[in-house]
């Protein structure tokens, strides 16, 4: 069985001809120009790549069979995903998003819960994490020096506890 992971998502039609405009969630847009195919919402549809290129910080994609700006509407809104097989190799300390979601906040010291990764926003400079405990959402930049170490394996964030108080936001 596919696993397949998040690599953007497709935010409207672009012009007339079937074009689709997507946010990248990659640390390299350039990769879209490689991939032949991609799978498009909850479905995994596969579709073939007729063209693709960069534009204005944006992905823009031509699929096989897609041909008009209505067809294209259809696709709004929906997650663009690869397979796993697919994924280039990281440098250390470097992390898929999707694999720090549903990671616990710990302390480094004493292993105290923080909170469950909710979400990852990339920002130009920083990512954001999202956690929550006891149904409230905190944030904090994820930064080596808040975090300490990432344990995908274990599911398990490590923070230093005095930085990440200093850093947190309460979203409530």
């Amino acid at each position: 069985m596919k696993e397949f992971t998040i690599i953007g998502k497709i935010l409207k039609p672009q012009a007339l001809k079937g074009e689709v405009r997507v946010a990248p969630i990659t640390r390299d847009a350039m990769q879209y120009l490689t991939y032949k195919y991609l799978y498009i919402g909850d479905e995994h549809k596969k579709y073939d790549i007729e063209d693709c290129r960069l534009q204005d910080g944006f992905v823009v994609i031509k699929f096989h069979g897609i041909n008009n700006a209505n067809e294209a509407e259809d696709l709004r809104n929906q997650m663009l995903y690869i397979d796993k097989s697919q994924l280039s190799v990281l440098d250390s300390g470097e992390y898929y998003i999707e694999d720090l979601i549903g990671c616990q906040v710990l302390s480094n010291l004493d292993n105290e819960y923080f909170g469950t990764v909710k979400a990852v926003d990339e920002y130009s400079k920083v990512n954001t994490i999202t956690m929550v405990k006891d149904n409230k959402e905190f944030l904090f930049p994820f930064l080596e020096k808040v975090v300490e170490d990432v344990d995908i394996d274990k599911k398990t964030i490590y923070v230093y506890k005095d930085k990440l108080m200093e850093v947190i936001v309460d979203e409530d």
